[in-house]
């Protein structure tokens, strides 16, 4: 699959004919992904946990092509299955969007009073669903003789948040996983990035993130506004369009310029 130089794609129909998957797309920055990729012309399927409806009934409110799956993108089978019937419904798999992962709830604790299960919980979300799914996509996608991979990261990477290491080395993981895959998917054609945002201001933040800890991580920032999904779901619609014919195995940091350091 040729992608199409960048100037010669009509702006805002640059997706058109792409099938986009975006995992955990029924909310928050997965759902806002969803509909950037559908109002820029993809047909797109959000794979979640939790019923995609609302996020489907908005897409194909404004026109745009979309459908939903409910399935665990940490288990093998479910995912193998559901990928399989996108491809039965669509006919391809262009672009994966690897959104869906777990920070809300997680408790803030030092490494030692982590148990076993949670950690495993917190690799499985982030770490083994990027794995099976980006695996899934790739078949298709090296059949085709192209496609994007995006990734979500963090920015907490960066910097090592502590009291949250099961979170920030499964982020490590999927940096670390898009540089590998963006080397031996490279010769099929398949570019492979991550978004690293900031802390993001979702109903999900608001309700488990006090108020004055987000007003002080953006006063942090270069850019003193908060970071909304918007901002994420444009990062990954341009590494998944042809504007970005060129870019992969990058991290894209999106965060204000938290991560700048001291003046």
């Amino acid at each position: 699959m040729t992608e199409p130089a960048a100037h010669a794609v009509a702006a805002g129909n640059e997706l058109a004919g792409r099938v986009a998957i975006v995992t955990g797309g029924a909310r928050a920055i997965g759902r806002e992904t969803a509909e950037t990729l559908a109002a820029r012309g993809a047909s797109v399927v959000s794979i979640d946990l939790s019923s995609s409806d609302e996020a489907v009934e908005a897409i194909t409110a404004g026109g745009g092509t979309a459908s939903g799956l409910v399935a665990d993108v940490t288990d093998e089978a479910a995912v193998e299955e559901a990928f399989a019937a996108v491809l039965e419904t669509y006919g391809s798999v262009d672009i994966l969007v690897n959104n869906a992962g777990l920070f809300a709830g997680l408790e803030r604790r030092p490494f030692w009073e982590i148990d076993l299960a949670e950690w495993e919980r917190v690799l499985a979300a982030n770490v083994r669903s990027v794995f099976l799914c980006s695996r899934a996509a790739s078949r298709p996608m090296r059949a085709a003789g192209g496609g994007r991979i995006v990734n979500i990261a963090s920015n907490v990477v960066t910097f090592g948040m502590g009291n949250l290491m099961h979170y920030v080395a499964s982020k490590a993981a999927v940096i670390g996983m898009t540089r590998s895959m963006a080397r031996e998917l490279g010769p099929f054609g398949i570019a492979v990035n991550a978004v690293a945002p900031g802390l993001v201001t979702t109903e999900i933040t608001v309700q488990t993130v006090p108020e004055e800890y987000r007003r002080l991580v953006a006063e942090g920032q270069c850019l003193r506004e908060p970071i909304m999904p918007a901002d994420i779901a444009a990062a990954v619609a341009y590494l998944a369009g042809p504007h970005a014919r060129m870019v992969t195995g990058q991290t894209l940091l999106v965060n204000g310029g938290a991560t700048m350091g001291p003046a």
